[in-house]
């Protein structure tokens, strides 16, 4: 067996999203953008709601680097799936995987998709996570314990730009417009918004919304003063950045939004 850094990805809530008449292509087509497809580095298997990136062995002698990639990967996907709000669950961790291509099929296995699917199982929140033992290796992303097994993983790292002390708000607008951030808060505003929407939402099922709360906690545990913000403020943005959102938010899901 081989050694390799691996990330599993799940769509969450996939089967009720096929049986509502979800265009479940709309999903497809933004896993097919995955960049990690091209990287000539890393191998990427996709199988219904199911992806699954592993590196090369080169990325095991530098995992601070194949990390930071397979940690990208998955913001890509969490990204591009905002304005479908669609959420996933991803974990990163390290262990033996064989892939083999035969002649009428991929044969693939070993303890570190094991390891994904029951672990990805236990863990009741949205959001991409890391094995608490690569957590040394971890130093791009920040990180917010959720159990002794793994960590919750800041992918939204523009947040940290208008992440200021309760009170302070709202942040005047230069402060944002002046950098264009405008393009891309637009789409992590708006996925705090639909979290907490569902994290409350009484007619979801109770598995469904904790999976929403627990990543809420996540993120408020790193961003305190932004989150009460919202929720005091019944998540009216321009009383987190003065500027008129009318425009960022229209381009969400268009070619002319950050991430489409």
């Amino acid at each position: 067996m081989s050694e390799r850094l691996f990330l599993y990805i799940d769509i969450l809530g996939f089967k009720d999203l096929v049986a509502k008449g979800f265009d479940i292509m709309s999903i497809y087509e933004k896993i097919d953008r995955l960049p990690a497809h091209s990287d000539e580095g890393f191998s990427c298997i996709v199988f219904s709601d199911t992806i699954v990136v592993y590196g090369d062995g080169y990325w095991l002698r530098h995992q601070n680097q194949g990390i930071m990639w397979l940690a990208e990967f998955a913001q890509h996907l969490f990204y591009n799936l905002i304005s479908l709000d669609v959420h996933i669950r991803a974990y990163l961790t390290s262990g033996d995987f064989e892939h083999h291509k035969l002649k009428n099929l991929e044969a693939y296995y070993g303890e570190a998709l094991v390891k994904c699917y029951e672990r990805e199982k236990d863990i009741k929140s949205t959001g991409l996570f890391i094995d608490s033992k690569l957590l040394p290796y971890c130093d791009i992303f920040k990180t917010t314990e959720y159990d002794e097994h793994s960590h919750y993983v800041h992918v939204m790292q523009h947040l940290d730009e208008i992440s200021w002390r309760h009170g302070m708000y709202p942040i005047p607008g230069i402060c944002v417009s002046s950098t264009g951030a405008e393009w891309w808060l637009a789409y992590l505003l708006t996925y705090l918004r639909n979290t907490h929407k569902h994290a409350n939402d009484i007619s979801l099922p109770e598995a469904t919304r904790l999976k929403h709360r627990n990543a809420w906690n996540m993120i408020s545990q790193h961003h305190p003063g932004l989150t009460q913000t919202l929720e005091e403020t019944d998540f009216n943005f321009r009383e987190i950045v003065d500027i008129d959102w009318a425009e960022p938010l229209r381009r969400i899901g268009t070619e002319e939004g950050a991430w489409g």
